[in-house]
């Protein structure tokens, strides 16, 4: 099972400029006793996929959505805890980019989670 040490080196991997922006925020992720907090770790890279995806910025997309689903394949409990409402429903709930520019990116254990989501909020596609 992938681990939360893990899955930031395999995002940082996959997603070039994702480590210099973490390591830029670092105040917004490292809790008062320097413990690591994944949400809004999760929320750093969330915000630097809509910048490149809103100015058109595909170029490494389909390598972090591959991250993506084998996060939430492998990963262990809070793994996919954070993935998938960190950064799959934080994409949902955005409104800077309409999800047909993003959905399609989506491997079958993503795409399966958002549109539980998406019926959960009564939201039809």
């Amino acid at each position: 099972m992938i681990e939360l040490e893990e899955m930031r080196q395999l995002f940082c991997r996959a997603y070039s400029g994702l480590r210099a922006r973490v390591v830029a925020t670092a105040e917004n992720w490292i809790g008062d006793g320097g413990e690591f907090l994944p949400f809004p770790w999760m929320e750093e890279l969330r915000s630097l996929v809509e910048d490149r995806l809103e100015s058109g910025d595909y170029e490494q997309a389909d390598a972090l959505f591959l991250v993506v689903e084998k996060l939430l394949a492998t990963g262990d409990e809070e793994v996919q805890t954070v993935v998938a409402t960190g950064f799959l429903e934080g994409l949902q709930h955005q409104r800077r980019i309409a999800p047909e520019l993003w959905r399609p990116l989506l491997g079958p254990l993503a795409h399966s989670h958002c549109t539980a989501m998406d019926n959960f909020h009564g939201i039809t596609r």
